[in-house]
């Protein structure tokens, strides 16, 4: 995190299970772990008509997030193939949470309340020099995922011309989601100092099975409620208890090509530049459909997001201070994938600046304890094009710290 991300051509220490598979083959016995801490503060600065309406704002929770612990160990196989690298991993490669505030006045109420992704990758690689100046790397990924989705659905009132509140809507899959993908690395030292590096993650398809909840939520007219609870499976049902609607739905997670050159311009002294190319195009429609509960099927549901390929352009520099301390600093621009159509409460996304910096201090021959931060700058993102006619500015900012011990034996 320290130089912006850009790691792929060096990939010297244990997240290159991530970073370049293949740096694991130039690594001894060794093992690193570490946690990340994410302050998220972002708003509706901006409203325009014909939705929200114009001057209107709102904001999201501001809350700190803290993704599953990250941990990688590796060590050379026995006997003849000790040339070999096996190594064991877990990161956090993508997530969301959006939570708004007031949710039940919030405009946006109809689309999204809260929602909230949480997705976990465990590796399994072998990696190996083929020559001193050439290594290759790569193995299977477990993907583990969950999703919750919350927001109002809405009942057109003839009485007053406009849509009211009908019901809560609490959508969340069952147990963990788990499937299988993969990833691999190259890497080429042709000289002292100098080093190329390529890697590989694989897309990944999630399909989710869970239960929705329609919460009543009594409109003030008796015919209306009537009207819409003969078409809806609300809770509590007649006899008071809870209607679970069984709720299938699947997500596209992408692929991502990363590519970089690092350089030692001296002994204490690296710098790397990177890039990221992102496979988003694979994510282009949420279709959430529900099975008939007592006689009464809830129409499917389609979410159309139509996401493009994007580029992030990463770039840092690494600086031995001493023999026991070394500083980095760095920064990174990212694309967004999400068109202007699809921006909207559930996931107002825009590019992004971020700038890096981190530091490293060795404790004993064996033993390096880092601590890095990442301040994210996303830009005003404006749609007034959006397909549920919702047009808004939208601003984000986030703060990410990351802290790792680092350990040979």
């Amino acid at each position: 995190m320290g130089m912006g991300g850009a790691f792929v051509a060096q990939a010297d220490d244990p997240s290159a299970m991530f970073y370049n598979p293949a740096g694991m083959a130039f690594q001894q016995r060794s093992g690193m772990f570490g946690g990340t801490f994410i302050y998220w503060d972002a708003e509706l600065s901006q409203g325009f008509a014909p939705f929200p309406g114009e001057g209107y704002t709102a904001k999201q929770e501001g809350h700190v997030q803290v993704p599953p612990v990250h941990f990688y160990v590796t060590t050379p196989l026995p006997g003849r193939f000790k040339d070999i690298n096996l190594s064991i991993g877990a990161w956090t490669p993508f997530g969301l949470s959006t939570k708004w505030e007031d949710p039940n006045n919030f405009r946006g109420r109809f689309l999204s309340q809260r929602a909230d992704l949480r997705h976990l990758a465990m590796g399994f690689q072998l990696s190996a020099k083929l020559t001193p100046w050439l290594a290759i790397g790569g193995g299977p990924e477990l993907r583990f995922s969950d999703v919750k989705l919350q927001r109002n659905v809405a009942i057109y009132n003839p009485f007053i011309g406009q849509p009211v509140d009908a019901a809560h809507l609490n959508l969340v899959s069952d147990g963990i989601e788990t499937d299988v993908t993969w990833g691999a690395g190259l890497m080429l030292a042709p000289i002292k100092g100098l080093r190329f590096g390529a890697a590989y993650h694989a897309h990944v398809y999630a399909d989710y099975e869970g239960s929705a909840r329609f919460f009543s939520a009594p409109t003030g007219n008796a015919q209306l409620d009537a009207a819409f609870a003969s078409r809806i499976p609300v809770s509590p049902g007649a006899n008071g208890a809870f209607v679970d609607v069984p709720v299938t739905t699947r997500l596209q997670f992408p692929s991502v090509f990363m590519f970089g050159v690092s350089y030692d311009i001296c002994d204490r002294l690296t710098v790397e530049a990177d890039g990221n190319y992102w496979g988003w195009s694979t994510f282009d429609k949420t279709v959430l459909t529900f099975a008939t509960v007592d006689n009464k099927t809830v129409p499917e549901s389609t979410l159309t997001h139509n996401w493009e390929n994007t580029w992030t352009v990463r770039g840092g520099v690494r600086y031995a201070v001493t023999p026991k301390f070394d500083v980095a600093l760095g920064g990174y621009y990212d694309q967004t994938p999400q068109p202007d159509e699809d921006v909207n409460p559930l996931l107002p996304d825009s590019n992004r600046t971020g700038i890096t910096a981190g530091l490293g201090v060795r404790i004993g021959e064996h033993l390096m304890v880092e601590a890095s931060n990442l301040v994210l700058f996303f830009h005003d993102r404006t749609t007034r094009t959006n397909a549920d006619n919702f047009n808004a500015t939208y601003k984000t900012f986030a703060d990410l710290f990351t802290i790792n011990v680092r350990a040979s034996f």
